[in-house]
């Protein structure tokens, strides 16, 4: 089974950084207004607040402008497949950067469920390959971008499979 990520995500993402764009004018409109006050004497308090918050506002806006900037990428390439033995993703991480995984069911320690996705946490050394800038044994699974019954279908069926790992190891141990 293989899901691929609908580009809604990203477009979504991209309206939300040209609305931030249009802030940074309205913004520059209000400190000048501030500094107009700061000008005139009798209204300098008010003044020096009105620029302060538009200066707050303004590094507030371009912090959240620079994070989304950074998350914006193409996911044609993405996916994520349950195969027989293992399952598979491919998916965007940050600063044009993605990150990918292969990981066999046999060296699942846990899958933990989240609301954006699932976490899964690998045994120590094996076959299992996870390509990422921060390496660890811990690999999330975003489900941005894909349909949510079918990420739910593909999650429980990752965890069938490494329930049948685990019963197949069992009776493999005891024999």
């Amino acid at each position: 089974m293989r899901l691929e990520p609908s580009e809604e995500m990203m477009y979504r993402r991209m309206d939300w950084k040209e609305r931030l764009l249009l802030l940074f004018p309205l913004l520059g409109i209000l400190a000048s207004v501030g500094l107009l006050m700061i000008g005139d004497g009798c209204w300098r308090i008010c003044g020096m607040v009105i620029v302060g918050m538009a200066a707050g506002a303004f590094v507030v806006v371009w912090v959240v402008y620079q994070g989304i900037q950074r998350q914006i990428m193409p996911i044609a390439n993405c996916f994520l497949e349950v195969q027989r033995d293992c399952f598979v993703a491919v998916q965007p991480f940050r600063d044009g950067e993605y990150e990918s995984c292969r990981i066999y069911f046999e060296e699942i320690e846990g899958l933990i469920e989240g609301k954006k996705g699932f976490y899964v946490r690998i045994s120590g050394e094996g076959r299992s390959v996870v390509q990422r800038k921060e390496r660890g044994r811990v690999m999330f699974v975003s489900s941005e971008g894909y349909d949510g019954k079918k990420f739910g279908v593909m999650c429980e069926k990752i965890k069938r499979r490494i329930q049948m790992e685990e019963k197949m190891y069992v009776i493999e141990k005891t024999d």
